[in-house]
């Protein structure tokens, strides 16, 4: 059967990735499911649960609303709880029942903010798809509802005139913006700082950070950015809209390694200043013998650093779906089938993966990079920081 996982793990679902999303700008996020059914999200995919407060909760979705559709008691205690929180927005985001028997998501959140005056809307999702995909359409209707359209260096939106670069008035110096970065694929908070650092390191400022270590007047700045560095897949519909609309270009890659962490810089200037998007891993690849699996920017760009730094060649399989495929090479493959992985991963010598993916993959060099959309706090204190230092996993 395709698409069924008997051996290994599954990847974090579209509703926890809204959660992640949505997590510190100060919002109510609600996932329209049965009671419980958060602590899966609390306890598996989220650390920041620990040390920061959110308003995060279940609707308590029970057998019989769902067959008789009460839809007054939802938005009854939707009204209840934001005029006892002030929340700063409401999202909403539905698991597979209320998906499946057609519930109004966008009209609920119509009545709420209707009544309530505190922006309300929902979020695409189903919960039978991954977190790369929640994360996505949250980051997407966040931006659309709170981008300040009067922000200073893209006031004119986009249009057939080819505009110049516009440094920020008080030092010169490009304003970036990260995009796609939530604890599912940065699990710790040394992440953000490492690339915070890379940013300030380069002689640039950073604008904004979607979505850790961040507010929500970040958001509202996020058209005042030169570039957008995509560290993601979960970044891509985000960065393609910004450039859409606010003629705001970007860059694909983490800044793995030391080599590939310049050809990085060298591409947010480039970006900046050419208004032109480019993926850093672009001619940077070879088909080796060597494959990592996960998610694709991430990995596209661990492989194009090992490459550089190492001359490690490296290929990709993208094992968890609505990601970037278009950005790897030919030799790559997306692979979210257990059997084929596995058969797959049969004409490698060594493999780069969260260690569930171990018992898949017998008798092979099997080299641990834990990813916690994948197996959750079970290995995050293993995880190596490899942005912008010597790359030493391998």
């Amino acid at each position: 059967m395709n698409q069924t996982a008997r051996i290994i793990s599954i990847y974090a679902a579209d509703t926890s990735g809204v959660c992640s999303a949505l997590y510190e700008f100060g919002g109510m996020t609600v996932i329209h499911d049965a009671s419980g059914c958060n602590s899966t999200y609390t306890t598996h995919d989220e650390p920041r649960w620990y040390d920061k407060k959110s308003m995060m909760f279940i609707s308590g979705l029970t057998e019989k609303d769902a067959v008789m559709g009460n839809d007054d008691k939802f938005i009854n205690d939707l009204i209840i709880a934001a005029n006892e929180l002030n929340p700063k927005f409401i999202a909403l985001c539905a698991s597979p029942l209320p998906a499946m028997i057609g519930t109004d998501l966008e009209a609920i959140a119509y009545a709420v903010e209707n009544e309530t005056g505190i922006p309300s809307f929902s979020v695409k999702t189903n919960g039978m798809n991954s977190y790369i995909y929640g994360i996505q359409n949250a980051f997407l209707e966040l931006a659309k509802r709170f981008i300040n359209a009067k922000s200073s260096s893209n006031s004119n939106i986009k249009s057939n005139i080819e505009s110049t670069v516009i440094f920020d008035n008080k030092t010169s110096k490009i304003k970036v913006n990260i995009l796609g970065m939530t604890p599912l694929d940065f699990p710790k908070k040394e992440y953000f700082n490492s690339l915070k650092s890379f940013i300030e390191d380069s002689g640039m400022i950073l604008n904004a950070c979607m979505g850790m270590e961040t507010s929500l007047c970040e958001v509202e700045n996020l058209a005042d950015a030169n570039v957008n560095l995509i560290v993601s897949s979960s970044g891509k519909p985000l960065g393609e809209y910004l450039y859409d609309k606010y003629n705001i270009p970007y860059v694909k890659g983490v800044p793995y390694g030391i080599g590939f962490a310049e050809k990085i810089k060298e591409s947010l200037i480039l970006s900046a200043n050419k208004k032109t998007c480019i993926d850093a891993t672009k001619d940077l690849r070879e088909k080796g013998r060597v494959a990592i699996l996960g998610e694709s920017v991430l990995s596209a760009s661990l492989a194009s650093a090992l490459l550089i730094d190492k001359g490690i060649k490296a290929d990709v399989l993208e094992t968890v779906g609505e990601g970037d495929f278009e950005i790897l090479k030919d030799f790559d493959i997306s692979c979210d089938d257990e059997k084929i992985l596995e058969d797959t991963l049969k004409n490698f010598d060594t493999i780069i993966g969260d260690p569930l993916f171990k018992p898949i993959c017998k008798g092979k060099n099997f080299i641990e990079l834990p990813h916690e959309a994948f197996s959750g706090r079970c290995f995050t204190k293993n995880s190596p920081n490899l942005i912008n230092t010597n790359i030493s996993i391998i």
